[in-house]
């Protein structure tokens, strides 16, 4: 992304700073994955539900007005772009992710299909937004099996994995170029490793894999 954000005019209405309570009782998460604008603000319904939220950096799950909503983003300081209109379902928290399109910021919502926990059970899942990345494999060992194994393969960009279910317990990713031998896939090098990720029973995890600005890849994981 250029410093064309920086010029960003379209809008969709006013929006404002002017502080404002939600009154429903949607939850709202944003990542932003965008290695080149430093900070963007979320906007929802034309006022700042999160703001100055860093590149490579998960938001706090943050209240907001239930129903179709207007979410639009900005580089800190700047001006809004176009709007997407959202729902934004009531007692559930939705995640987004930044897209870089052109000169706008335009979000991604992360599904979440098959994230129920079975009880003493927990689950955990990569997401693919290193864009600048050559092509991936991910690979993870989890608590009923210390070696390191792949989640799904080839892993596209702008893809989800399907959730691994295992043991409560230490899971723990590693992030390889992709590269098969005998039509399996192996590890040939490391892109990026996680710390141990500590799952308690009855909860998920998603690893979202995102440009580290630098030519690497960053691994940030964020909770249910």
């Amino acid at each position: 992304m250029r410093s064309s954000y920086l010029m960003l005019a379209l809008a969709i209405g006013a929006c404002t700073d002017a502080p404002t309570t939600p009154t429903g009782a949607a939850r709202l998460r944003v990542v932003n994955t965008l290695p080149d604008v430093p900070a963007v603000d979320v906007l929802v319904a034309g006022h700042v539900v999160i703001a100055n939220l860093a590149s490579g950096a998960a938001s706090a799950v943050t209240a907001v007005p239930e129903g179709t909503q207007l979410v639009a983003f900005r580089p800190s300081g700047g001006s809004a772009g176009p709007g997407t209109a959202l729902l934004l379902p009531p007692d559930d928290t939705t995640t987004i992710l930044t897209v870089d399109s052109s000169t706008i910021i335009n979000p991604w919502v992360l599904s979440d299909s098959n994230a129920t926990v079975p009880a003493g059970r927990t689950k955990l899942r990569a997401v693919h937004f290193a864009e600048a990345a050559p092509s991936l494999l991910v690979w993870r060992t989890q608590p009923d099996w210390g070696t390191f194994i792949t989640i799904q393969f080839p892993f596209p960009y702008r893809t989800a994995t399907p959730y691994v279910e295992s043991d409560p317990g230490d899971w723990q990713l590693l992030v390889s170029t992709e590269a098969y031998a005998g039509g399996q896939p192996v590890v040939s090098d490391t892109l990026a490793l996680s710390d141990v990720i500590s799952v308690p029973a009855g909860e998920s995890r998603t690893v979202i894999l995102m440009d580290d600005g630098t030519g690497g890849v960053k691994l940030v994981v964020i909770g249910p």
